[in-house]
Parts: C-alpha cells; structure tokens; sequence
C-alpha cells in the first residue's frame, strides 16, 4: 500500500482515496473490490446463459477476464501503478494521452494516491479494457443482469406516479393549465427526478418495493438544501417557444430514469420543447448508470406492460424516439476522467453542442464531482464560481449527496446538517437542486 494519511481531505484540494478519513478511502479499498466480486460471480454463475448468447468459443474467453478481472482487483487493493490502454476502443489515445500528461506533471498514478475522480473512472475503464481485448464478449455489459434487475423492481415504484400523470391528464396537451398549475406540477416533477436516485436505497434485493416515490416527495422536502426550480421555471418559460432544446446528462437505469422520463414527457408537452437530448454513458459505467441498449430496453418494458397506462406512457415514449423528438446520444466525454470545466478545451465538439441547448439538467453524483473538479470546496462557495469554464448554457444539477463535497450552502447550513446527520454528504439522504445560468 501507498502512502495513506490518517486526516480528512483537507479544503480547496482534489478528494483523493490516500486520505482515510474520506469517502474515496472506503470507496476504493471496500466498495469498488465488492463490484468487481460481483461481476466475477455474475461470470461464473451465468456461463450457460453467456455461451448461449456468445456462442460455445465464449467459454474460454470467460474464463480468462474472470482471471483478469481478480487481477485488476489485486492491483486496486494493493494500489498498483496505472498500466496504460490497448484495445482498439474509440477512447484509448484520449485515455493514453490523459495518463501521459499526469506522468510529466509528476502525478501520483496509483489507485489511492492519485485523484478519486481519476482512479474511480480509469476502474471501470480497465474493467472495459478486459472486454474490449477479447472477440466473443467484446460487448458484454457485465453489469447487464444487475440493470435488469433493477428495472423489474423499479416499475411498481412508478405505479402510482404513471396513473397520477394520466388521471390528471397532466401530460395532455389538449387540456388547458394555469400558469400556478404548471409551476406546481414542474416542480414536483423535477423533486421527483432529483429523489429517482435516492430511491434506489430503498428498494430490497428481494425484490420487494418498500417506497412508492409520489407518496414520498413530501416528506423528503426537508431534505432539500438547495431549491433552484423557481428559477429553473423562469428560464423554461422565459425562452422563446420555437426552438427550445434541453439537454439531459443521465445517470442510473431503474427508478431514476423512469422519473427523468416523465419530466422530459412534460417539458414535451407543457414547455414547447422541440427535441431533448438524452446524454447516456457510451460503455457499461459504475455499474447503473444508463447505456443505450438500457435506454431502450426502459422503454420497451413500459410499452410492454400489463397495465395499460403503462403501456400508453411506453408507446407515446417510443414515439417520441422514432420521430427524433427524443434522442439518445453516447458520447466519450462523458466516461472519461476529465472534469466538465475542461470540457470547452479537451471536447470543443460536444461543448458547442450543449452550446445549443436552452437548458442542462444534469443528474447524480458523479456528474456533480465533474463540475466541481472533484474539489473539496468550502461549503459557501457559489455555484457558479466552482463550475468554472463549464458554461455552455443554463444548467441545472438533480443531486443526492454521495461524495463529501459540495458548494453553494447558506452560511452555517453545513455546520447544522452536520449536527443533526453526521454523514449526510454521504449517505444519500439529502439533495440539492442548483441553477447556474451563463
């Protein structure tokens, strides 16, 4: 093992796992082995089911990234050095380039001592890596089966949500809404896209629901430490109706993308809204975070249910798709382990993109640690300030605090979360909802 310091990640620097008194510390010596494990025992459990669908050669490649994957694990417990990437995959010179420059900046490339953010992506891009270099499983998802699973339990939690959309008929386009009404209904929209990834905490690996999420949004209000929707509503309305695009910068499958759903479904409907991007992960990224062939398997399992309001929502959703009115784009960037504040240098492309849009909404954790540079801010420091460079157009973030950083809090309101919850940056139990506007 590197070096490690018994102290807390001190402020104003990068979060890094040599610190023992930091979430990234447990993170990479407990949680991420634990991942790895259980994608080994996916492997090894569903052999049959993979041969069935690689093809009888897939055996003995199976075989061999379960021996690679308990080597990377090895290598994260005993914070090896990083190796660098040689697939053929699309981000390999990108990926190559990023670990040449911290070599001449003289950074430390181990999994404990180098930056979180860095060492938790170049994780499960070595995990990539070992699919990446093989012919038959080239494209397994090895977090796939866990997805599914996900989704099956997630669906009764948007029961009560789907019938309340319906029987208000508050995704008809036909009926008429006051502006006090639709402010209402936005909001609570929005609150409910921003607890999607709570959620998650809730749901029993025995696949029983113990949350149903519209009933709950009330009673998590007290748990929001930053409100910015007013402001969110102004900028929707304030914007000329003709060509209106919003960008959504997803993260997890299951509850939290069936509720970013029915938000884009209103702003379809209520805002005038020409197109929203929905920005998935291009490859399999901390084991929920939505891919493409996920996006599509969401809709298709909402179109296919038994209940029929399902089935009108996973219909209407798929025609939203075929007539381009939603998009689902992939890009790099986003399962680099670059921040969002270089992104106008390192990615101009994608930057002038999201230059179009007439609003960001920007979900979950990771994303949050990609704004603020994965820095240890002062509580108070505004929002705007730490974003820095990354001002492509109004952006609004929908986070549930699992990292120990944030920014933007009233004086003192750290200091009192802290009192009456020791881990709430990290346990999932308190959200924010900050505006940034270029």
């Amino acid at each position: 093992m590197k070096i490690i310091v018994d102290s807390s990640p001190p402020r104003n620097a990068k979060l890094s796992a040599k610190y023992k008194r930091s979430f990234a510390y447990p993170s990479m010596a407990h949680r991420l082995p634990v991942i790895l494990t259980k994608v080994i025992d996916y492997l090894s459990r569903d052999k049959a089911v993979i041969t069935k669908c690689y093809g009888e050669y897939a055996m003995e490649e199976v075989k061999e990234v379960i021996g690679e994957i308990s080597q990377l694990k090895n290598h994260l417990q005993t914070s090896k050095q990083f190796e660098y990437f040689s697939s053929d995959d699309a981000d390999t010179g990108v990926w190559n380039a990023h670990l040449n420059k911290k070599e001449e900046l003289s950074e430390c490339l181990n999994y404990f001592e180098s930056d979180w953010l860095f060492a938790e992506c170049y994780v499960y891009r070595r995990l990539r890596e070992i699919f990446a270099t093989k012919y038959f499983l080239k494209t397994l998802d090895p977090f796939s089966s866990q997805k599914s699973e996900l989704l099956r339990i997630s669906l009764p939690v948007v029961q009560s949500l789907f019938h309340y959309l319906f029987e208000k008929e508050i995704l008809d386009a036909t009926r008429v809404m006051e502006l006090t009404q639709l402010q209402s209904e936005f909001c609570l929209l929005t609150k409910i896209s921003l607890w999607g990834n709570r959620i998650d905490l809730s749901l029993k690996v025995d696949g029983e629901v113990s949350e149903d999420i519209l009933n709950k949004i009330t009673e998590w209000d007290e748990y929001l430490l930053v409100d910015d929707s007013p402001k969110i509503f102004s900028t929707l309305c304030s914007t000329d109706n003709s060509d209106k695009i919003v960008d959504i910068v997803t993260d997890n499958d299951g509850v939290e993308i069936l509720c970013d759903l029915c938000l884009a479904d209103l702003l379809v409907t209520r805002f005038h809204v020409k197109k929203v991007n929905f920005r998935v992960k291009p490859i399999p990224w901390f084991v929920s975070d939505v891919i493409p062939r996920d996006f599509q398997q969401v809709i298709s399992s909402v179109a296919c249910h038994h209940d029929e309001i399902y089935e009108s929502m996973g219909k209407r959703w798929q025609k939203y798709l075929d007539t381009g009115v939603w998009a689902v784009l992939s890009d790099q960037y986003w399962c680099l382990g670059k921040t969002y504040p270089e992104m106008c240098v390192e990615d101009p492309f994608l930057y002038s993109e999201l230059q179009a849009s007439s609003l960001i909404i920007m979900k979950g954790d990771l994303n949050y640690r990609k704004l603020l540079s994965d820095i240890n801010w002062e509580p108070t420091t505004p929002f705007s300030k730490v974003v820095g460079n990354f001002q492509p157009a109004p952006l609004i973030v929908l986070r549930t605090c699992k990292a120990d950083l944030i920014c933007g809090l009233k004086p003192g309101q750290a200091e009192k979360v802290s009192q009456k919850d020791p881990d709430w940056l990290t346990a999932g139990n308190y959200g924010i909802m900050q505006y940034n506007c270029n």
